[in-house]
């Protein structure tokens, strides 16, 4: 029998997908915590934009058994990166861009372990009342 040789293009797409497969999903129930883990989003102030975003301040607290150096996430897809810390105690406020539903997941950046998972609530920025005719 010949030897097999796998294509070199092969074997690395091959490797990037197992890569791309090895980091943790985002936990199904909302919110979640590792055990002792703090994590919170909320409004600052009372505005918000005409299409119901608003600023928040997104705080965390990690027991300190656990690693310090924290990246939270956001958006369904975790593409984006709202912060980097290595405090394991640190807040930060977003821009006006967090709206209803808006997934922030704080990470451990060493491990990749996902630490808390939550959803933004709406804050104070309920959709205007519409009064139908001759109310």
């Amino acid at each position: 029998m010949a030897p097999r040789f796998v294509p070199v293009a092969a074997a690395l797409s091959i490797t990037l997908a197992l890569a791309a497969c090895s980091a943790p999903p985002t936990p199904e129930q909302l919110p979640f915590f590792e055990p002792g883990v703090e994590f919170s989003v909320n409004q600052v102030g009372t505005g918000c934009t005409a299409d119901g975003a608003y600023r928040a301040k997104v705080s965390w607290d990690v027991p300190p058994s656990m690693s310090s150096k924290i990246e939270v996430q956001v958006g369904d897809d975790r593409s984006g990166i709202f912060a980097r810390s290595n405090d394991a105690t640190g807040s930060d406020e977003t821009g006006d861009w967090v709206r209803d539903g808006t997934l922030f997941v704080m990470v451990d950046r060493d491990t990749k372990m996902v630490l808390a998972a939550v959803k933004a609530g709406p804050g104070n920025c309920s959709a205007p009342v519409v009064e139908a005719p001759g109310d």
